[in-house]
């Protein structure tokens, strides 16, 4: 059976599409083996594919200089480690998801001649995706936009590796002709001024059912309207996002894939914070198409908000449905997977 070995985690959006990936290697006949961190949310959750290997290592962006040089320190250790592994391992190929947990796995694979690929899931690359770049054999991206910062030769446009169960719950939705319920999600830390700006605006729509998933944000507020249902953490979101007409939502990639899979019509707040802004290029497009609103985070106010839904019921939203379902890319796992197989027989 051949082993490959799988980075990608500190944070969701790097975890899941490894897991994804990973499950579907899985199911091909791969023994796979999980490299991630002790700090990131890999060492909470699962990895329910074959073996997770968690390290002490750290990132660097955004800190002090002292915690930068444990950060530095930590990675190279930790490459070193890594390195020891494929040694004995032996994996027929190496992929990284992004992140600085990424940064060991992929230095490691090149010093010991192990066929490296990477997926970068958002619109503008992070540090360690363009790092790893300049040693992988073939570049999968999320978004068109992305084109520009690799090596046209070595990237393909695979799409986002989601969920089995939003896949799942995507070919089973069929879009309402009018907006009777909107989902809220402001990421998997919450967005307190998203959620507390919803639960003012649900006041003006009664007629609407607002579902807010809180995340870790608190709010200001005990004043919660008959029409705000609100949930701290979903496990299954996709059985929210079945259930409503709408989102309002910032824009991580993995839940902007999510809402361009159901064919759901978003205003997206994106993360303001978020590096080299790359949210607000997530879903740039999709507002140059026409088929999301984008309020930027620093113009969001109640009267804006409530300015955008207004917008929203007043479109087709089985026109906008049929035309995100030309955008999804439902098949990611199994493009990534055929292109490394294929790049593998042609140079083996």
């Amino acid at each position: 059976m051949d082993k490959v070995f799988i980075s990608g985690g500190g944070t969701g959006g790097h975890f899941y599409p490894a897991l994804s990936v990973a499950k579907e290697l899985e199911k091909e006949g791969y023994n796979v083996t999980y490299i991630g961190t002790t700090a990131g949310i890999e060492a909470q959750k699962e990895f329910p594919v074959g073996k997770k290997i968690l390290f002490d290592m750290y990132g660097v962006r955004g800190k002090n200089l002292i915690n930068r040089i444990k950060g530095v320190a930590s990675l190279i250790k930790t490459t070193y480690r890594v390195f020891k592994l494929l040694k004995e391992e032996k994996p027929k190929f190496s992929i990284c998801f992004g992140g600085y947990t990424s940064i060991p796995l992929g230095v490691a694979s090149f010093l010991a001649g192990i066929p490296l690929f990477i997926h970068e899931q958002n619109s503008i690359p992070s540090y360690s995706n363009l790092i790893l770049s300049k040693f992988s054999r073939k570049i999968f991206i999320t978004f068109e936009y992305t084109e520009r910062y690799f090596n046209p030769k070595k990237t393909v446009l695979s799409g986002m590796p989601l969920r089995d169960s939003i896949l799942e719950g995507a070919k089973n939705y069929q879009p309402s002709e009018k907006i009777s319920q909107i989902l809220v999600i402001g990421g998997s830390q919450g967005a307190k001024k998203i959620n507390q700006t919803s639960i003012e605006v649900a006041k003006d729509f009664p007629d609407i059912t607002f579902h807010i998933i809180l995340g870790k944000s608190n709010l200001e507020t005990t004043d919660i309207p008959k029409n705000v249902k609100l949930y701290n953490y979903v496990d299954n979101v996709e059985e929210l996002f079945s259930q409503t007409d709408m989102v309002i939502s910032r824009a991580g990639s993995s839940t902007v894939n999510e809402i361009i899979t159901f064919g759901k019509y978003a205003i997206f707040i994106p993360y303001p914070y978020a590096a080299s802004n790359h949210q607000y290029y997530n879903v740039k497009f999709l507002k140059d198409l026409g088929l999301s609103d984008l309020i930027e985070d620093k113009d969001l106010t109640k009267e804006k908000l409530k300015e955008s839904i207004e917008k929203a019921k007043s479109l087709d939203l089985k026109l906008i449905y049929s035309k995100l379902k030309q955008l999804a890319k439902t098949d990611a796992k199994k493009v990534i997977i055929s292109f490394i197989k294929e790049e593998l027989d042609g140079k083996n």
